[in-house]
């Protein structure tokens, strides 16, 4: 919710006002750009000295973690247990940044007729576009290896989650030297501004798959790198020899994770025919454990939707499936709170031509598909639009065999939505491009330049 001067943050529990953010004005977003621009020409110069701050960074982030964690499951509506797991790993991701070692520079192949070398520099002015599912995570994700390789950032987060971002960026400014990382407030219009800014010379956006195409189409005004990481539609795949109730147990966990508000959670799963009644038994045992609620009340394990639209969205996908004769245990929206909550939904009886199954649901319904031959599974799944990530359950050898011929960034063998900073991290097809996390999400924000010297 926002006016012309304004962004209001809602608590999605309890849909009462949690704070306002002022939006930035263009000659407010025009000062900070060439503020980064101007901190960026000694940012650039000491490795060493960036990767010191962003350890106290990391520490300083710990320390106020507790503060963090309400003001987050407060705007976005995770529960206190999961926003203080996101504030962990957003730390994690700093130290880890701060103790990674690459090489900047190398020497080319010889020649007898020249000595070149090859180096690896910071662009300058890093745009930093971030979603409102995890927002504190995936900012991390961007401005520590942007910032580790050299570059000053500026923040834009979604509108819905602009004062927990503003507050992380505040305690990290009191840390790092003035104009090296920033923050913008607003919708659209702002972040267009940003995106096509003189001084912005990279764009990192993490969203939906439309919105990112049209981020593409406005850094081409002024030939901005970006990197993309998008939407996701992420099977899981069942094997003959998969431990059944594992994996029902271990996926109705991660399906339901942040409400299902999550890039790569699982959002179907491919189960034999044969296997299905018992894997849906498993799940929905699981599922009839869970506690909806306000995120801040001790107990809660699944909180509300982030906001009407997704709740209707999920609730309309829901009603389709139900009209075409899908059967749903769950998914009542729950009137007796106030918020955008809905039950857990687990969907049989659908195919890949259903909605539910075809497009990213993005929130607390997980259909299930009954097949018989895994490699017709594969060469559908190959067939289709987005890449992020999936996951292959079974005996060691067979799952990685299958594992190893699915078109996606990240594939697990055994487990799902295990990410870790240390390894790259990212999408193909309508998934994205580009890679965070590891030394991949250093070069991500490098450019290379070759010096060659005629002998």
């Amino acid at each position: 919710m926002s006016t012309d001067n304004e962004l209001i943050s809602i608590n999605p529990a309890t849909l009462e006002e949690v704070g306002r953010t002022a939006v930035t004005t263009p000659a407010e977003l025009d000062a900070k750009a060439v503020a980064a621009q101007s901190a960026f020409q000694s940012w650039r110069t000491s490795r060493s000295t960036r990767q010191g701050l962003l350890a106290a960074c990391s520490y300083e982030l710990m320390r106020q973690s507790t503060a963090i964690s309400a003001l987050l499951t407060a705007e976005q509506g995770k529960s206190l247990t999961d926003s203080s797991g996101e504030v962990w790993i957003s730390a994690r991701c700093l130290a880890h940044f701060a103790r990674l070692d690459w090489a900047d520079e190398s020497q080319a192949p010889a020649s007898p007729i020249r000595d070149a070398r090859i180096q690896h520099r910071p662009l300058g002015v890093v745009a930093a576009i971030v979603p409102w599912n995890f927002p504190i995570f995936l900012m991390m994700a961007k401005i520590a290896p942007a910032l580790a390789a050299g570059n000053t950032v500026l923040v834009k987060p979604a509108e819905s989650v602009s004062l927990v971002v503003g507050e992380v960026v505040r305690i990290l400014q009191s840390i790092l030297p003035e104009g090296v990382l920033d923050i913008v407030y607003g919708g659209p219009d702002t972040g267009k501004a940003l995106i096509e800014h003189a001084a912005v010379r990279k764009v990192s956006f993490t969203g939906s798959t439309g919105v990112g195409k049209a981020i593409m189409k406005q850094a081409a005004e002024t030939i901005t790198p970006v990197t993309l990481e998008l939407g996701g539609n992420d099977p899981a795949i069942l094997l003959d020899s998969a431990d059944i109730n594992y994996a029902a147990g271990f996926l109705a966990h991660s399906a339901f994770f942040n409400s299902g508000q999550m890039c790569i959670a699982p959002k179907r799963a491919y189960v034999p025919a044969d296997k299905v009644d018992a894997f849906c038994a498993t799940f929905e045992a699981v599922m009839s454990t869970m506690v909806v609620g306000d995120g801040a009340a001790a107990g809660t394990t699944v909180g509300p939707l982030h906001n009407s639209a997704q709740l209707e969205y999920v609730q309309g996908l829901l009603d389709k499936a139900r009209a075409d004769g899908a059967d749903i245990t769950g998914g009542n929206r729950i009137t007796t709170l106030p918020g955008y909550f809905m039950e857990p939904a687990l969907v049989r009886g659908v195919d890949d031509s259903s909605d539910i199954v075809k497009f990213e649901q993005f929130g607390l319904a997980f259909p299930v598909v009954a097949y018989t031959n895994v490699d017709d599974v594969v060469s559908l799944l190959n067939s289709q639009e987005f890449g992020l990530g999936a996951s292959v359950w079974g005996e060691q050898a067979a799952a990685v065999e299958v594992a190893e011929q699915i078109d996606a960034g990240q594939v697990w063998v055994n487990t799902h939505n295990a990410l870790e900073v240390e390894l790259p991290f990212g999408g193909v097809k309508s998934s994205g491009f580009g890679r965070e996390g590891g030394e991949a999400g250093v070069h991500d924000f490098l450019e290379t330049r070759v010096v060659s010297v005629k002998l």
